[in-house]
């Protein structure tokens, strides 16, 4: 069975807080390309799907956000409505955040990293061709 990096063309990691979230997106070697910080609200949702829009280098995304049954519960709804795919992705270890320090942004790195290691065991590829436009200018 492929390796989830061998079937997109980008992931973003989400290391969610009660006011912010951290975003990095990367492509499938793990290499980031940019990061962000969005606000948890309607707002924050809005410009986290224009950002990964904007910096994705293709249409199959996935993103890695870490309590989508708590402070993610939001952005996880609004990028799943946008027809991202969203996947669970629990905190790091202190093994795995050993030696690289603790922040927001080396988390959402961490989750980039976890879901680029696993095996898509019974999630389907995400094939989906999302159109992710920009916001109107307004």
């Amino acid at each position: 069975m492929p390796m989830l990096a061998e079937l997109i063309d980008a992931v973003v990691g989400a290391d969610t807080h009660r006011d912010t979230h951290e975003l990095e997106i990367a492509q499938p070697s793990g290499a980031p390309i940019d990061v962000c910080s969005i606000s948890n609200d309607t707002r924050g949702y809005g410009d986290a799907v224009a950002w990964i829009a904007e910096h994705a280098p293709g249409p199959r995304v996935v993103v890695a956000v870490e309590g989508t049954r708590s402070y993610g519960a939001g952005l996880a709804r609004a990028l799943s409505e946008a027809g991202l795919m969203v996947i669970e992705c629990e905190q790091p270890t202190r093994a795995a955040r050993r030696g690289r320090g603790k922040s927001d942004a080396i988390d959402a790195h961490l989750a980039v990293l976890t879901v680029l290691s696993s095996t898509p065991i019974g999630c389907p590829p995400p094939a989906r061709t999302a159109t992710l436009a920009r916001p109107a200018a307004g």
